[in-house]
């Protein structure tokens, strides 16, 4: 790939999960930041491909020691070199919205990844000194919860990229959800006075009120669909928690060979000394944001009641 000059401009300083970047490229979704030493740099600069003695991943993303990439044909070449750069080369032509959306997604999740944090694909909603983590599958309602809570003046931490670092303090990440126009309107917002993520699909930016203070981790939850009519929580303890927690792993592909899954089971074992998960079993033709939120802050308000279900795995 040819690096496009289209894309570039003055180099710009923002923050982000706690770091200070410095970056060759527009990244008008990240608050400004004053300039200082930078933890992580975004530069464009040609790449030529994936090294050698790569380890091909899933998703056609990469691995060679500290330097993880993958290639997205008519948008960049990505690499994250040992959490402190981020490199693209993008295509001629590519649209920059679209370039960012991996940038800040996949890329920028690999760096917090590369130094040394649990990343969780979900949602992190402050309530009261804690916060809880939503996680699901791509479609299962994490960004319409997430907006649900933030209509309840709940601030949301991070959307869609959760990183937690060391002593299990969700890092305050992009301040904006993205969502569907369908999910827009049954929240009673008009997509039309907000922008679109990329002229590609059919899905706009939500502003929110800008998080600083990373947040301890108390309450995890996995959205799930079931065929029942019940809106049904059941904690998971024991043995069961880290099956669900690396399912819920962003770009869990990344976590290859013995060392890395070592260290991954080691960072989840830790975030269950101090944080609750449990699954939230949706109906599938019922379910309701809103019915959602009001469950699992039940939940939270009864966190020290004993006589619940629990689900232990072997």
């Amino acid at each position: 790939m040819t690096s496009s000059s289209a894309t570039t401009q003055a180099t710009t300083w923002h923050r982000c999960y706690g770091l200070v970047l410095r970056s060759e490229l527009p990244l008008p979704e990240l608050p400004h930041a004053t300039p200082a030493e930078p933890d992580l740099t975004v530069r464009t600069t040609p790449l030529t491909g994936r090294p050698a003695d790569a380890v091909h991943l899933p998703r056609g993303l990469w691995r060679s020691g500290d330097r993880w990439g993958v290639t997205i044909d008519g948008v960049a070449a990505f690499e994250a070199r040992g959490g402190r750069e981020l490199l693209v080369d993008p295509a001629p032509g590519a649209d920059p919205a679209q370039l960012r959306l991996y940038l800040l997604g996949t890329m920028l999740g690999a760096a917090m990844m590369q130094r040394g944090h649990l990343v969780l694909h979900g949602n992190a909603v402050r309530i009261g000194d804690a916060c809880a983590v939503v996680v699901g599958h791509s479609g299962a309602g994490k960004s319409t919860l997430a907006a649900e809570f933030a209509a309840r003046g709940l601030p949301v931490l991070s959307d869609d990229v959760v990183p937690i670092d060391a002593s299990g303090h969700a890092l305050p990440g992009r301040p904006r959800i993205h969502l569907w126009s369908d999910a827009l309107a049954r929240l009673g917002v008009d997509p039309g006075r907000l922008e679109r993520v990329h002229h590609h699909h059919d899905k706009f930016v939500l502003p929110l009120d800008d998080a600083v203070e990373p947040v301890p981790v108390r309450w995890i939850y996995v959205l799930e669909r079931h065929p029942g009519q019940e809106l049904t929580l059941l904690p998971v303890r024991g043995a069961g928690t880290y099956p669900l927690l690396h399912e819920h792993t962003y770009r869990r592909e990344f976590v290859a060979g013995a060392e890395a899954g070592r260290e991954h089971l080691r960072q989840c074992a830790a975030l269950t000394r101090t944080a609750r998960l449990s699954r939230v079993l949706r109906p599938a033709t019922t379910m309701t944001a809103a019915a959602t939120a009001d469950a699992i802050l039940d939940d939270i308000d009864d966190d020290t009641t004993p006589e619940r279900p629990t689900q232990e795995c072997a």
